[in-house]
């Protein structure tokens, strides 16, 4: 990894883990994208991981968070907090999230927080996404991403936070 990719993730956790912080409550965002307990999740950009703790919390042990990331030091980042916070239910996966290698329909829910600037196609991602939610299965995304390729039929809206379900 490069020296310009280590600052710029250095520079995204900060933003995203201390001034985020000061003024975002991720459980709110989390309610907003219809988590629930006992609710498998894909995390898609989880960064430095700032929903992952707070989501797998969330999701009880009966559930499990899947925090993918196509950065390894997100990834390495996340596994820490993970281990900080004594939470269990948290896979981390390395992977491009137009092509995860995760097995179709085993999830529930999807998040796509933070991910404004997607590394590479998003109809790509979407299509992926399409194959990994369970029928009926639920993708969340915070701000104004377009999904347009009628896999996805909004639901509703709250703040930020835009709820679609898979299409059959």
């Amino acid at each position: 990894m490069s020296l310009s990719d280590r600052i710029h993730f250095r520079l995204m956790s900060l933003v995203h883990e201390d001034l985020y912080g000061l003024f975002r409550d991720p459980t709110q965002a989390l309610r907003a994208a219809g988590l629930e307990p006992g609710q498998k999740v894909l995390e898609v950009g989880c960064g430095p991981g700032f929903f992952t703790v707070p989501a797998a919390k969330t999701v009880g042990e009966g559930g499990t968070i899947y925090a993918l990331d196509v950065n390894p030091l997100a990834i390495e980042k996340v596994q820490h907090k993970v281990e900080q916070a004594g939470v269990t239910n948290v896979k981390t996966v390395l992977a491009d999230a137009a092509r995860t290698g995760l097995p179709e329909g085993s999830f529930d829910l999807a998040l796509v927080f933070g991910l404004a600037h997607p590394v590479g196609s998003l109809e790509k991602i979407l299509n992926e996404l399409y194959r990994l939610l369970k029928p009926g299965g639920t993708l969340a995304i915070e701000g104004r991403l377009p999904i347009s390729n009628g896999r996805f039929q909004p639901v509703k809206r709250q703040g930020r936070i835009a709820q679609y379900k898979k299409q059959s």
